[in-house]
């Protein structure tokens, strides 16, 4: 177990730990001088079975930033409050950050009661009562103290060690995530970076990203609670001997996480503005993020109403000026930038780009989701909404690969592009665009078809294109030309469309077709409007064209795609061997290769081609 000191400036913090551990946590130059915690301090001793952690955090208003930066959620408080002075400004706004992080258990230490008689003692415990009144602290243990009679000192650490021993909580199964508030070298280890096991499990040579700049090192070895260790999980303490990264390139706020390394400017948090906070919370005000150790300046976008007022709590954008390495689940601190005081704080609800207005009804549809739910029960309401990125989701959850996979094989959704789409929504879709070609089609019987850009529908092309071969491979609809045509659906040609064709069939059926400019000369017709007639006729399926100049039947084309699969059985094959088997000139198998490459058929690579794709891919049935 970890205890989190926090407490007033000069209200014996340091003192206490070092009568419960023996350590000084004061270790700067400048803390000894002054007799003032500046930065977070770190001291262990034995308890319940377990070794005990402690930080030290400053209580000085100017080190405030230090002070959060050593709080996570599943430490366990221990708040200091001098008995001359009773609760101050630093007691109330630390008991505030220890609750808007999370932190859920705690004690109350009663210091300096050797300075003051028995009724100031009794008054100060009622002034203490009442400052944690409705807090997480509200009916705690509050244990008179005195570093310099030694009263109570055996009591708290007994009340710790018994904390500890029931001090227990689930480890979800997410990727590993530590926030580093220590690094220094060793010499003969190497770089050592410390803090406290935000989420996930790691073990001696792992890998690890690094956040920001996503380096890959190996974790060479491990402490917990100052102890060797193989393994460190969620809410220990932990040093981890690294590799593959000079000291220099790691410092307090760098994460090291086995998930995503790209961090996020933009998040929406459930703020709760404390009760005290004597300003609105307007659109756009300017505030300091604190993330675990990590801290930026952002603003505030309010979501739900023009302001939020103090004791309210409300979904907010947060528009950071550094990327945050944020999940679903982790918890900020939001301070005023020019009152110098606690905002708020809350829960990160969602990392990704707004790709739409804010205030859309379909985005805080999704972010209104009730928050307590797993990420299967989420995910699969996020699907009754309409797609979902996979790929979005896990990086706002930061689920291991594993755990996502049988998310989205568990679940009722089919996925394209990387979107999970919800199977009845899916089939609603198919039915749609199956009908929309229906109907055009009934309303006129000589349409040559659809195409995919003509249909009214307003889902993406990815999604579009998807439904639209599914649809192809199981009957629903045919595919002639490049148009869409419903099942069973034949296009007549019109009297001088057939003549054409008898006209111009004689002429193409070959395996090298003469050109567009022969076949006007041979014809004796217009080259410019035979070409647009041409093309009415490949738009019909009963012509290919394969180039600008030079058009086949479909009957001839498809020997050529055969050869071209026998000669890919051996290897790769060249133009010339096409051309030799195929008995044609050198420009017109360039022509016809190069429309099989634009079709996905085959693919050119240097000199050579490769048969990728399925013949069907070529020509429309006829």
């Amino acid at each position: 177990m970890i205890v989190t000191l926090a407490g007033h400036v000069d209200h014996g913090k340091t003192s206490l730990v070092r009568a419960l551990t023996g350590t000084d946590t004061d270790r700067l130059a400048e803390e000894q001088r002054r007799g003032l915690t500046i930065d977070l301090g770190f001291a262990y001793m034995d308890g319940g079975g377990a070794p005990l952690g402690f930080v030290d955090v400053p209580g000085h208003h100017r080190f405030i930033h230090n002070m959060v930066a050593g709080v996570a959620t599943m430490q366990y408080a221990l708040l200091v409050i001098a008995a001359d002075d009773g609760p101050m400004p630093q007691s109330r706004e630390h008991l505030q950050i220890l609750e808007l992080i999370g932190v859920r258990n705690g004690v109350v230490a009663l210091s300096k009661s050797d300075r003051v008689p028995p009724d100031r003692l009794a008054e100060a415990k009622e002034e203490i009562q009442a400052l944690l009144a409705d807090s997480f602290l509200d009916g705690c243990e509050i244990i008179t103290t005195s570093t310099t009679s030694g009263v109570g000192i055996d009591e708290l650490r007994q009340h710790l060690d018994a904390a500890n021993t029931r001090h227990r909580f689930e480890v979800p199964d997410k990727n590993f995530r530590i926030a580093i508030d220590r690094a220094f070298s060793i010499k003969g280890s190497g770089v050592v970076a410390t803090g406290t096991v935000h989420t996930g499990t790691i073990g001696i040579d792992e890998e690890l990203g690094v956040f920001p700049g996503g380096k890959i090192v190996r974790v060479r070895g491990l402490h917990t609670q100052n102890q060797p260790a193989r393994t460190a999980t969620l809410g220990d303490r932990c040093a981890l001997n690294l590799t593959g990264i000079p000291r220099e390139e790691i410092q307090r706020g760098t994460w090291l996480t086995s998930g995503a390394t790209t961090g996020h400017r933009q998040l929406v948090v459930s703020l709760k503005v404390l009760d005290d906070f004597p300003r609105k919370i307007r659109h756009w005000m300017p505030v300091h993020v604190y993330h675990a150790t990590t801290h930026t300046l952002a603003h505030i976008a309010v979501l739900e109403t023009p302001s939020i007022q103090a004791g309210e709590e409300a979904l907010v954008d947060l528009l950071c000026d550094e990327p945050l390495l944020a999940k679903r689940g982790d918890r900020v601190v939001i301070r005023d930038q020019s009152l110098d005081r606690t905002i708020g704080g809350g829960l990160v609800i969602d990392n990704g780009i707004v790709a739409t207005k804010r205030r859309n009804p379909r985005r805080l549809a999704r972010l209104t989701i009730d928050q307590n739910l797993s990420p299967e029960a989420s995910f699969s309401q996020l699907l009754a909404l309409g797609e979902v990125s996979i790929e979005a989701f896990n990086d706002n959850w930061d689920l291991p690969a594993r755990r996502i996979d049988a998310l989205v094989t568990d679940s009722d959704c089919t996925v394209v592009g990387g979107y999970g789409i919800a199977d009845s929504t899916w089939q609603d879709w198919r039915s749609a665009l199956a009908g929309e070609i229906s109907d055009k089609h009934a309303q006129d019987s000589t349409r040559q078809g659809i195409k995919s850009n003509e249909l009214a529908t307003t889902l993406s092309q990815s999604f579009r294109d998807a439904l639209l071969a599914e649809l192809v491979i199981d009957g629903s609809i045919t595919l002639k030309a490049g148009h869409y045509l419903p099942r069973g659906r034949v296009v007549n040609l019109s009297a001088t469309e057939r003549a054409l064709l008898d006209k111009v069939g004689t002429q193409l059926n070959r395996k090298q077709p003469p050109s567009l400019g022969d076949l006007a000369r041979n014809l004796t017709l217009p080259q410019k409007q035979l070409e647009r007639d041409l093309r009415v006729l490949a738009g019909k399926g009963e012509l290919v064209q394969i180039s600008a100049n030079r058009f086949y039947l479909p009957v001839q084309l498809t020997p050529l795609a055969e050869l071209a699969q026998q000669l890919d059985q051996p290897g790769p094959f060249t133009v010339r061997e096409f051309r030799d088997a195929a008995g044609v000139g050198r420009n017109v198998a360039i022509e016809v290769l190069e429309y099989f490459d634009s079709r996905g058929f085959t693919k050119r690579a240097d000199n050579t081609r490769r048969v990728i794709g399925e013949l069907s891919r070529l020509l429309p049935p006829c």
